[in-house]
């Protein structure tokens, strides 16, 4: 069996990877749809937009990343 405390380890990498995977292109998007509105004086329509782009992109991460934690647990059992 494995140890408790590895697993544990696992367990938060795992949060902080996807932490990570969810903050970083909603903010990154974000930025850049701020950036664009003033550049084209439209805002907020690039900022709507990127923030929709940024959740779309941090849904198909963490739906690539979890799947095989999934798969992996469920043969376990």
């Amino acid at each position: 069996m494995d140890d408790p405390g590895s697993q544990f380890f696992m367990v938060m990498g795992l949060g902080l990877e996807l932490g990570f995977m969810i903050v970083i292109p909603l903010v990154g998007f974000m930025l850049l749809g701020l950036w664009a509105d003033k550049s084209f004086h439209t805002l907020p329509l690039f900022t709507i937009i990127g923030l929709i782009v940024g959740l779309i992109s941090s849904i198909v991460e963490v739906i690539k990343v979890i799947l095989p934690f999934l798969e992996k647990r469920s043969q376990k059992k």
